[in-house]
């Protein structure tokens, strides 16, 4: 029968490249997208990060980072006409744009390839996900952490009509793997995300603790108006869930977000710490006149204060307890109809 990780990775492999069925109207947008956390020798306490994906758009144009890109229909589920896009903080500088190529896409049961002046490719083999670049970077993740929430796990939101997306994630994966031949090691995070609706504005963040917490947030919200709430926090052991939670962004090209939270019996807070930025600005018109615009900013961040109490038995777990940080966090303005 295989182990819960085995039969979770098979599961991963059966739903991550299997697109056929998937409707595609006009508007609607697939991606995946991987986040790479790895050691930075020079200082640890930032460590290198690198964001790839790979992404199509039912548009006939659309503008990124001032960059045309012409995507067509997608009614070749297998041959996707799209783009390969990544960063790269190299533990002292920010790479903006490190890859952005408008590409074919070759899409098996097994994998993805982009046809771009770069070669980058993400395939499963067995047990592994291999994703590589060029020639110098190749990254080799496993899912190694037993507990449902760091497993591949699906879920999808239905905002209005048949509106909303899907999202097929694994909150944490152990890395391996080589940078021009040296080797290197950390956590990685995995998602490839469906959405058949604008995209709204959202505050999201993923962190990975060395005694093998997993924090993640999300917030979309319209106008002023949420449109979901969710914090999960995994402390090692068990699982803490709020639906209840308000993000403070505070600062200029380094903001800090505070987040608080609660549910029934417990109150938890915690504040992200960014160290480097990189971001994306999406334009296209609407109608043939109306501009719209989304810009996505991610940064490299740390969880610099947390702390969670429980009302009931008086449980209290802090930084200290669940040990140093990595992790991403992200910020859009706008809307992109």
């Amino acid at each position: 029968m295989g182990t819960k990780s085995e039969q979770g990775l098979t599961r991963l492999k059966g739903k991550v490249f299997d697109i056929r069925d998937e409707p595609m109207p006009r508007g609607a947008w697939w991606w995946w997208f991987w986040l790479f956390f790895f050691n930075n020798p020079v200082n640890p306490a930032k460590p290198r990060q690198l964001m790839i994906l790979w992404s199509t758009k039912n548009e006939k144009e659309i503008d990124c980072n001032n960059m045309k890109i012409n995507l067509g229909d997608s009614q070749d589920r297998s041959k996707l006409h799209g783009t390969v896009a990544s960063w790269y903080f190299d533990g002292e500088k920010m790479h903006h744009n490190f890859l952005l190529e408008c590409c074919d896409m070759k899409v098996t049961d097994k994998g993805l390839s982009a046809g771009s002046a770069t070669p980058a490719s993400f395939v499963v083999n067995g047990s592994k996900n291999i994703i590589r670049i060029g020639d110098d970077f190749e990254f080799i993740s496993e899912a190694r952490n037993k507990h449902m929430f760091a497993m591949p796990n699906y879920h999808s939101h239905t905002y209005f009509g048949n509106k909303g997306y899907s999202l097929l994630r694994c909150n944490h994966l152990n890395l391996t793997g080589r940078i021009k031949n040296r080797p290197i090691h950390g956590s990685a995070y995995f998602q490839r995300v469906f959405v058949n609706a604008p995209s709204p504005s959202w505050y999201w963040g993923i962190f990975h603790f060395k005694r093998g917490g997993i924090l993640t947030y999300f917030n979309p919200h319209l106008l002023g108006k949420s449109l979901k709430k969710d914090v999960s926090f995994f402390d090692g052991r068990e699982m803490h869930k709020f639906t209840d939670m308000n993000v403070k962004k505070s600062g200029g090209n380094l903001p800090t977000f505070k987040v608080s939270c609660k549910n029934d019996d417990e109150e938890m807070r915690f504040t992200v710490s960014p160290y480097s930025h990189s971001s994306w600005t999406f334009r296209k018109r609407a109608l043939g006149f109306i501009p719209n615009k989304l810009v996505y900013n991610e940064y490299p961040a740390v969880i610099s204060l947390f702390e969670l109490a429980n009302k009931n038995t008086g449980k209290r777990i802090v930084l200290k307890d669940l040990g140093r940080s990595v992790g991403n966090a992200e910020h859009t303005t706008g809307l992109l109809l």
